[in-house]
């Protein structure tokens, strides 16, 4: 089984503990935003000194949580500071971007990282079109024509033109091409079996954030049967699953971390003073979910969706990650150590990374990889 690391690069200025979104410009603190991308560069080092397969980060967006709203411009640098190291941005939030652009910046990324990066194309979550103003009806086709868009950039030769619904450009023309032909390995979001299902239809691969294992199951099963109508067979080195990991010297510790520092969550990325914020997330996010404009979906009766975190000494987290993979059939799992800020200091997490290193990562390497 092959083991990642996702970093979100935290901010560790004053403003770590501050529960309003978005945070203001005036609290940001130069110098601790320059200490907070070195730690977070350290971080990186860390877990490639520890054996992991994959360095990941993502796009988010107005956060104390996540300092890469452009992470294209990290993982050159990362690329440079660790020039030996597989590089993943998982993932681009798609629907607030040229989508042309995006091919553009992932071609010219690979050849900065000398054929090193994968990437991943998200829709991106409820806040994401806050702050944007992108329109959250439009979400699902506008990503799927723009992920078809993308994909046509890197496998045309030739210049053409694109007349969609959403989408029109006279003359596309992808210079400089990507290193990995056609291109880098794309993931596709499956946290909905709806997106599993296009996932598999487009042959990319599949991943899933922080949901239940029963969730997943189901997201891969649909991933897997609609694969199989596009005519090819996933392995499990497709499918990839991200959740929370915290690895202590023994599992009192670990619990007695965790719950002195409420890691993973925080104080919660969404519990805002504004109080108009939490109802525009949940309208946002019931229109991402597919409900009808000014229809909000009755989530009463929904099933579990998150997951619990991977916490304890090696051993226990050793067994939940082996459940985990037996149920779902995965072949890659990515651990989130740092979680929310404010939580899990830079020593904490280098130091997780450090036992995973010596436990965790060369274990699951051995293990027989679950075909689902």
């Amino acid at each position: 089984m092959k083991v990642e690391f996702f970093n979100p690069v935290v901010y560790r200025g004053s403003t770590a503990g501050v529960v309003d979104w978005p945070p203001a410009a005036r609290l940001f603190e130069s110098e601790r935003g320059i200490e907070s991308i070195q730690q977070g560069l350290e971080q990186f080092e860390a877990a490639h000194e520890a054996g992991f397969d994959s360095l990941n980060l993502a796009e988010h967006h107005y956060s104390v949580s996540q300092m890469t709203p452009t992470p294209h411009l990290f993982a050159a640098a990362l690329g440079e500071r660790v020039p030996d190291a597989q590089i993943a941005i998982l993932g681009t939030d798609l629907p607030l971007h040229n989508p042309v652009a995006v091919a553009e910046q992932y071609a010219t990324l690979d050849n900065v990282l000398g054929g090193r990066l994968r990437f991943g194309l998200l829709r991106g979550t409820p806040n994401e079109y806050v702050t944007y103003g992108t329109n959250p009806w439009e979400s699902r086709e506008r990503f799927e024509e723009a992920v078809e868009l993308v994909i046509r950039c890197f496998t045309e030769p030739e210049p053409f033109g694109w007349e969609g619904r959403y989408y029109r450009y006279r003359t596309i023309a992808l210079f400089p091409a990507p290193v990995q032909q056609p291109h880098p390995r794309i993931t596709l979001s499956g946290n909905s079996p709806s997106s599993a299902r296009f996932a598999g239809r487009m042959r990319c691969d599949l991943g899933i954030s922080f949901r239940s294992s029963e969730a997943v199951a189901a997201s891969v099963a649909a991933y897997r049967e609609a694969a199989a109508e596009a005519g090819w067979e996933p392995t499990a080195d497709n499918i990839l699953y991200r959740q929370f990991c915290y690895v202590a010297e023994s599992d009192a510790e670990a619990r007695r971390d965790v719950e002195q520092l409420n890691w993973p969550v925080g104080s919660g990325p969404f519990a805002s003073r504004n109080a108009e914020l939490p109802a525009v997330i949940g309208r946002v996010g019931a229109a991402l979910a597919g409900a009808p404009q000014g229809v909000a979906p009755d989530m009463s009766k929904a099933p579990r969706q998150f997951g619990a975190p991977f916490v304890g000494g090696p051993d226990t987290v050793l067994d939940q990650i082996r459940a985990s993979a037996e149920q779902i059939g995965l072949g890659r799992v990515e651990l989130a150590v740092t979680g929310a800020a404010g939580t899990l200091s830079h020593e904490h997490v280098v130091r997780s990374l450090k036992l995973m290193g010596e436990t965790l990562v060369p274990a699951l390497h051995a293990d027989p990889v679950a075909v689902g």
